[in-house]
């Protein structure tokens, strides 16, 4: 157990010097996570929200550039996720999250890209 953590071995802080703000996961807000070769067999029942000391234990940080349509999407997904989970969320929990079911599902990336323009034909103009 660590230092100031009180009796709960499962308690969320962050030991990092700095913390973790909105305005700095805003300008970098996806994250990876490292996942160690061979993973260890001491606890593995623990979900790894239980695992971790801190939000950013394990993760590098990733920038990525949104627009703006879609950072102001942002707020209301958390909301929503809440909502279904229950519970409080990380905003780094869940667009890490969000990452990993794209990973999983690239079929509806692949229809996003689409509309955006990729895979389309432009018609040769008329002479």
């Amino acid at each position: 157990m660590k230092s100031g953590s009180g009796d709960d071995p499962f308690a969320e802080a962050d030991t990092d010097t700095e913390a973790e703000t909105d305005d700095q996961q805003d300008a970098m807000p996806a994250t990876e996570t490292e996942s160690p070769a061979v993973e260890t067999t001491t606890q593995p029942d623990i979900p790894y929200k239980f695992r971790r000391d801190s939000v950013k234990q394990d993760r590098k940080q990733r920038p990525i550039f949104i627009r703006p349509e879609v950072e102001e999407r942002e707020s209301t997904f958390l909301r929503n996720l809440e909502d279904a989970v229950g519970e409080d969320v990380y905003k780094t929990d869940a667009l890490e999250a969000a990452l990993v079911v794209a990973m999983d599902n690239p079929e509806l990336v692949a229809e996003k890209l689409r509309e955006w323009g990729y895979d389309w034909e432009q018609s040769s103009p008329s002479r």
